[in-house]
């Protein structure tokens, strides 16, 4: 005997965090739609029987339904009772089957039992999923139930036939498989025979088609050999005409040519009229022409001195700027040699006084030095310590990188290990080899104990019992022991990782100090960055001994440099004022600058310059008399023609026409002359055929050729066509027969097939009809629970169910199915035939009954017929009933 007594949902559709205690006999929930009583009836089965995964699908399945949206966990707990002893089911639920979790517990221990497995429903209800849903389970709107496999085996008992009534379907199926290699009559994967058939139809209207192809194919050759002569007809022709059109051509070529120069004479005097109006005017001599294009050359050649002498003038400002230095204060070239030698001297004695200077190097070195120690030199102490804290530091980075390595390499030996142990705890082989030869040994026990009585049993029941107990034992003892090995490592590895990060940490707080001290001191000066602090001492020690070094050079110049100023201020007094007003125009302060040297080179090319622009001026008026007068010639002679744009263009035009004038005349005069001689050459005669006409129609013939050869190839093509058909119909001919022979074979083993599937059905039948009469019993004792009075006792007798569960009924001699009847006696009749079947499947216990709303479709006096029922059920059983309106309340 089973019940349940609470549950606990965390999560489950729109149930959250829900407890429920049940009571005995009915239990009654009223709640409004959508508050969760269909989640609260699958959950219940979902505690007993899980939830199907279905990979690759589109529809909503019943996990994907049930899984809260929130993301929170799926799944809780139920407890029951089964036999005096208490259960609770815990159960979680992942988006897949993997993810699921399972665990049954003994309520009076709180320890995990395994007296059921994860198929808990199927070993306490002793149905699958599906029948568990045909049975104590009624979804809403599903009340009708039906027989499976599993549901025969349960009702009959049939523990040993359990795998054959199971495996009847799939037989059926095999041959159903079988047979719809021969008779399937679908386009896709169409069976043996169909195929034979279409092939035996094909074959026969094939072979019907014989004597009308043999007809077309003698037509065929007919049309072929009455062209075939039709060109060769034609081919003849064409020669013929091909003669006419040679002769015709060259008498026509010398009329043609006539004609050709008729045309060109009047081309070349309608091209003398219009140069006549060119040359109104008169007709120049060549030897004019070539006179003016002659000028016109020496034109462009002055003018393109012109060009040049006037890019060569300086601009305005800069002919100011000559006429401001030379016209007033001219100057010889004598006077700028001379000044020239005083500005040799006066650089020489500069030279001298900068000879006896420090070396550019040295004080820009020196320079750089004051600057790299302004804020203090160092001691050889204070260097020799900064070095010896560097070299500590190099000693504490590489005892810092031992450590670190060291560190490093116990947490990878951690993980190693940790790996390890993980696989070695997945990997259960000889505790799981044992635990199971363990179960084997039990089970041969308990065979021994109560399935096989002889003298033996009692010995070897014990023995194996014994056997099995010793190797489970052996198994968890095993277990427990690699367990506690494995622990005993991590902490052991754990304490030798703790103490090599202590030493890590201290070394790196020492570093730290020194690397404080180093920094320190590197700060003092503008040493050059480096990763080698070592290299940054050395160049500051380095760098202190230079810095003494050229101080000392510095003091010895300075006391060298007192000579040779005299000279060099008389030579300056007389070279400026020489040159005070050159030096103003140039906007230059000698005394400031003493750049006296950038002047005179100025000067001088100051000087070549106004040289060359009073030559330049002379020059330029020269060449404009010159073009002024070539211009004006050149201008008289272009008038008296037609205007030509561009003055070169215009004199080639000229010329052009000059000899185009000549070149017509002398063509005229041959043209005409030529004429004169063949005035007397025949026209065509009248009436006969051109050779404009003989080409057409030569092309006529032509294209009906080709048309006839492209015809002839059609033909020939289907010739061949028609003789491979009519070769084709006599070997269909000879395949039909073959065909009809094979179509009678399959005929035969499809019958072989249906032979077979109809006598498994009888013999299904035969053996499931000897526990049907128990379910029909079942469904008259429901219905006359419901029907008290005479006429209903006797409708009730006239209710039946087949094999599949289906009811019918006798009305007046006649059986009816049950969609005769309206929704509400369906629904009464299915709930009294689910009881039966229920009866039928437990007749030792009573389980639970669970309903989810199932008298929706019933009128006002049905339900309360089906309430008072399930009033009358709950008093031995224990139910659970949802319901949303208060009308089908109990």
């Amino acid at each position: 005997m089973m019940k349940l007594i609470s549950c606990y949902v965390t999560g489950f559709g729109g149930l959250e965090n829900f407890e429920y205690n049940f009571d005995e006999g009915l239990n009654v929930v009223l709640e409004d739609n959508g508050w969760g009583k269909t989640s609260f009836c699958v959950f219940i089965k979902s505690m007993f029987y899980g939830m199907e995964y279905k990979k690759n699908t589109k529809h909503l399945t019943e996990r994907k339904h049930y899984i809260p949206w929130n993301g929170g966990v799926c799944g809780g707990n139920l407890v029951f009772d089964k036999d005096g002893k208490i259960y609770r089911i815990e159960r979680t639920f992942g988006s897949r089957d993997k993810d699921d979790t399972f665990q049954l517990i003994d309520a009076a221990t709180g320890k995990e039992s395994e007296d059921y497995s994860e198929n808990i429903g199927e070993e306490i209800f002793e149905v699958d999923r599906d029948s568990f849903e045909k049975s104590v389970f009624a979804p809403q709107a599903a009340m009708k139930t039906s027989m499976t496999d599993s549901l025969n085996a349960k009702i009959g008992d049939l523990s040993a036939a359990k795998d054959d009534m199971n495996n009847f379907d799939a037989a059926i199926a095999k041959i159903e498989s079988a047979k719809k290699v021969y008779s399937q009559t679908g386009q896709v994967n169409p069976g043996k025979l169909l195929k034979v058939k279409e092939e035996i139809s094909n074959c026969r209207e094939t072979v019907e088609t014989l004597p009308v192809k043999i007809e077309a194919y003698n037509l065929q050759r007919n049309l072929l050999k009455n062209k075939t002569e039709r060109l060769q007809n034609l081919r003849d022709e064409r020669g013929k005409i091909q003669e006419k059109i040679a002769i015709q051509s060259k008498r026509e070529q010398e009329i043609g040519a006539i004609r050709a120069k008729q045309e060109n004479l009047k081309t070349y005097k309608e091209e003398l009229t219009s140069l006549d109006d060119f040359f109104a005017n008169g007709i120049p001599d060549l030897e004019e022409i070539l006179d003016i294009q002659e000028k016109q050359n020496s034109l462009h050649g002055i003018n393109g001195r012109f060009e040049t002498v006037l890019e060569q003038l300086p601009s305005k400002a800069d002919e100011g700027k000559l006429n401001e230095l030379f016209r007033n204060y001219e100057v010889t070239k004598e006077q700028l040699d001379a000044w020239d030698d005083i500005s040799d001297r006066i650089k020489e004695l500069r030279v001298q006084g900068e000879h006896n200077q420090m070396p550019e190097e040295e004080k820009k070195l020196l320079s750089e030095l004051k600057y790299y120690f302004s804020k203090r030199v160092p001691t050889e102490e204070e260097i020799s310590n900064a070095t010896d804290q560097v070299t500590a530091l190099v000693r504490a980075d590489a005892e810092l990188s031992v450590k670190e390595k060291r560190y490093h390499s116990l947490l990878a030996e951690k993980e190693i290990m940790d790996k390890t142990i993980e696989e070695s705890e997945k990997g259960k082989g000889v505790a799981l080899l044992f635990f199971l030869l363990g179960l084997v040994c039990i089970a041969a026990g308990v065979v021994f104990t109560f399935y096989i009585k002889d003298s033996l049993s009692p010995v070897l029941a014990g023995g194996f019992s014994v056997a099995g107990v010793i190797l489970e034992l052996f198994a968890f003892i095993h277990m427990f022991h690699k367990r506690t090995t494995h622990n005993t490592q991590r902490q052991s590895l754990d304490d030798r990782i703790d103490e090599a990060l202590d030493e890590l940490e201290e070394s790196r707080l020492s570093r730290e100090e020194i690397l404080d001290y180093c920094k320190e001191f590197l700060n003092g000066y503008l040493v050059t960055p480096t990763e080698n602090m070592q290299d940054m001492i050395r160049e500051i020690q380095e760098k202190a001994l230079t810095y003494k070094q050229l101080l000392k050079e510095e003091k010895k110049y300075d006391d060298q440099n007192s000579e040779s100023l005299e000279e060099l201020s008389e030579l300056q007094l007389t070279l400026y004022t020489a040159l005070s007003h050159y030096a103003t125009v140039y906007n230059m302060d000698l005394y400031q600058d003493g750049n006296e040297v950038d002047l005179l080179h100025h000067l001088r090319h100051d000087y070549r310059t106004y040289n060359e622009y009073k030559e330049n001026k002379k020059i330029k008026k020269d060449l404009k008399a010159q073009k002024e007068f070539l211009e004006e010639e050149i201008k008289s002679f272009l008038g008296r023609f037609s205007t030509i744009e561009g003055e070169e263009n215009q004199l080639n035009g000229i010329e052009h026409n000059l000899r185009t004038y000549q070149r017509l005349n002398e063509q005229v005069e041959v043209l005409e002359k030529e004429l004169e001689e063949k005035k007397e050459i025949a026209e065509i005669p009248e009436g006969e055929t051109s050779i404009e006409q003989l080409q057409a129609m030569q092309q006529e013939m032509e294209a009906e050729s080709d048309l006839l050869n492209e015809q002839l190839v059609r033909d020939n093509e289907e010739l061949l066509r028609m003789s491979e058909e009519i070769e084709s119909c006599e070997d269909a001919k000879e395949r039909l027969a073959g065909l009809l022979e094979e179509a009678a074979d399959y005929e035969g083993k499809i019958e072989i097939y249906n032979l077979a599937a109809k006598y498994l059905q009888k013999a299904k039948d035969n053996f499931l009809s000897k526990y049907m009469g128990p379910l029909r019993s079942g469904l008259r004792k429901y219905l006359s629970l419901i029907y008290k009075d005479e006429e209903s006792e006797l409708l009730s007798k006239n209710f039946s169910l087949d094999m599949d569960l289906k009811v019918h009924y006798n009305y007046n001699g006649n059986t009816k199915e049950e969609g005769f009847l309206s929704a509400g006696y369906q629904d009464l009749v299915a709930f009294c035939s689910r009881m039966a079947l229920i009866d039928a499947l437990y007749p030792e216990e009573k389980p639970i009954l669970i309903l989810d709303d199932p008298f929706t479709d019933l009128d006002k006096s049905k339900i309360d017929e089906a309430l008072s029922l399930l009033k009358e059920i709950s008093k031995e059983r224990q139910i659970l009933y949802f319901t949303c309106h208060e009308s089908r309340m109990v």
